[in-house]
């Protein structure tokens, strides 16, 4: 599997006029919300939608139950839509950037 950074650096060559951030969100206390159908994706954090979402990578370990962190969540953004498209997101960056 690729590593979240090496995949950030892939995308940050295909896109090198975009500033790219990747965050990693192991938080049992968020809500999340994932929504597809064909192409088109959403993705809501505490019922606020998200936007400039490139990469999202959720992985859940339910082996350990004692584990209250067993989702985890990783997003590579494109820093122009993501950094405006909530109130909330900049905290997030703050909190989860990698």
């Amino acid at each position: 599997m690729t590593s979240l950074k090496d995949k950030l650096q892939e995308l940050q060559k295909k896109y090198p006029q975009q500033k790219l951030r990747a965050l990693v969100i192991e938080d049992s206390d968020l809500n999340f919300t994932f929504t597809f159908r064909r192409a088109i994706g959403v993705t809501t954090i505490e019922s606020n939608r998200y936007n400039g979402i490139l990469y999202q990578r959720i992985t859940q370990d339910r082996t350990d139950f004692g584990n209250p962190n067993s989702l985890k969540v990783e997003l590579i953004v494109n820093s122009k839509y993501f950094d405006v498209s909530t109130v909330r997101s900049l905290s997030l960056i703050k909190r989860y950037e990698i």
